[in-house]
């Protein structure tokens, strides 16, 4: 099962879950207005980052967010191979243009849906979020082999022309660094929604797992690969870890508890 069928399905049994009453208890013994500060680890269908929240409280229910997150992108097609011919050959995508990463500044909501009834139990919440998409491009660089005599080659920096290069002319990719001086950037937007699964047992601390979609539009094609179905809109699922402390905790107040669930249940 690929990764995006795997995400897609987890990401169904989660709504699926959301899905059922929320059940207040009267007798909690903590729970908290709380403001979050949180890092993650994001697992993408189409690659892999890290990401930054704070939630600023509304109420004991309900949050502002404010998210940066910066993502790699991978084409589908990005394949590792290498040159058989030569043993000191390293790995590389073959056919590849650019690296492409992406830089998300967001801001949106978070409500909860269950909340803990004690430290060992799990509190789960919708959340979304919208803001502006820059995507960075950089070239890739390979080093070509090109032959001086009959039995030897030389090597020179070249980016990948479909035209004149095969998979037997690289050595591998050149270093990183080229092509820095040739970034380019291309504005987008984005809009997020997922569910978060917070376990933690510990009142100021956060563990959480998440998992949903992000749509995102850039305003021309990214160019990832040297083919046809290079992308300007992308569907992208998520599964991310989340981990981080709570501050300005305050208890909330039996009788706050008694009229939400009251509300609740109209």
């Amino acid at each position: 099962m690929t990764n995006s069928k795997l995400l897609l399905l987890l990401f169904f049994f989660l709504s699926a879950f959301s899905a059922f009453p929320q059940d207040l208890s009267d007798d909690l013994p903590k729970i908290f207005f709380r403001n979050e500060k949180t890092i993650a680890l994001n697992l993408n269908s189409n690659g892999w980052g890290l990401g930054y929240r704070y939630g600023s409280r509304i109420n004991a229910f309900e949050k502002h967010i404010y998210e940066i997150d910066f993502s790699v992108i991978k084409h589908p097609k990005e394949i590792n191979s290498s040159n058989a011919s030569f043993l000191s050959s390293e790995s590389f995508v073959f056919g590849k243009l650019n690296s492409v990463f992406d830089l998300r500044f967001g801001y949106g909501k978070q409500n909860e849906i269950f909340v803990k009834r004690d430290l060992k139990s799990v509190a789960v919440r919708y959340f979304y979020s919208t803001g502006p998409s820059i995507a960075i491009r950089k070239p890739i660089y390979y080093e070509i082999l090109y032959p001086i005599n009959d039995s030897t080659f030389g090597i020179r920096d070249e980016k990948f022309n479909p035209a004149i290069h095969t998979a037997a002319d690289i050595n591998g990719k050149a270093s990183f660094f080229k092509g820095f001086n040739e970034i380019t950037l291309v504005p987008g937007l984005f809009i997020k929604g997922g569910l978060n699964f917070e376990f933690s047992q510990k009142e100021n601390i956060v563990h959480a797992l998440e998992a949903g979609i992000i749509l995102q539009g850039y305003l021309e094609s990214l160019d990832i690969m040297a083919v046809d179905d290079n992308q300007q809109f992308y569907f992208t699922l998520f599964l991310s870890y989340r981990i981080g402390k709570v501050t300005n905790a305050q208890q909330i107040s039996p009788e706050y508890l008694k009229r939400r669930k009251k509300k609740l249940r109209q």
